[in-house]
């Protein structure tokens, strides 16, 4: 069990770091989605990309195993890049850090966002079982919301899988909050 994670500020001596792991982790994906994979495309998008600001090193024992961006406003928190090194992937790592964020966007009243690219189903799958909901799409993405209430109406019955309709899902959604908001007053 990894037990020693710890996100790191990225600093501008991880700009290869950054890059490796992109290719690593999201390569194929790329290729599915925009075609064979070019070095000295890929390179010069990644360096108009590459900012340090809302960047973290993914650690374990002091070891880089990842790579999360987010970017934080009042009312939002996009989850706009989460790499994990293949060899310390399906060992709850992911999980773990969207969780913390998650509780952390929740008990501050922000929306949780994220986006996937559509040929990505190993991520995809992880996402819905943390409780985010496809929101709206793109040609290459899926755009995910978190939803607190996704995993109860699971295990309510109410959702297995992608069954249940987006629109359906966003009423339920919607009704319960308004439940909640009155229960308060």
């Amino acid at each position: 069990m990894l037990k020693n994670i710890e996100l790191v500020p990225v600093t501008i001596e991880d700009y290869q770091f950054g890059f490796d792991i992109k290719k690593t982790t999201l390569g194929e994906y790329i290729e599915k989605t925009w075609g064979d994979w070019n070095e000295e495309e890929q390179l010069n998008f990644y360096k108009k990309e590459f900012v340090i600001d809302n960047c973290f090193i993914v650690k374990n024992n002091n070891i880089n195993i990842g790579w999360l961006k987010i970017i934080e406003t009042d009312e939002i928190v996009d989850i706009n890049q989460l790499f994990i090194l293949p060899e310390y992937q399906n060992k709850g790592i992911g999980g773990k850090i969207l969780n913390d964020i998650m509780e952390n966007g929740i008990n501050n009243n922000k929306r949780i966002n994220l986006q996937v690219l559509k040929c990505n189903k190993k991520a995809q799958k992880l996402y819905e079982k943390l409780g985010f909901m496809i929101d709206d799409e793109t040609e290459t993405h899926y755009l995910y919301k978190y939803d607190k209430n996704v995993k109860r109406y699971r295990s309510m019955g109410l959702l297995n899988g992608n069954n249940l309709s987006e629109e359906r899902l966003l009423h339920l959604s919607k009704l319960t909050e308004r439940w909640h908001s009155e229960l308060k007053k």
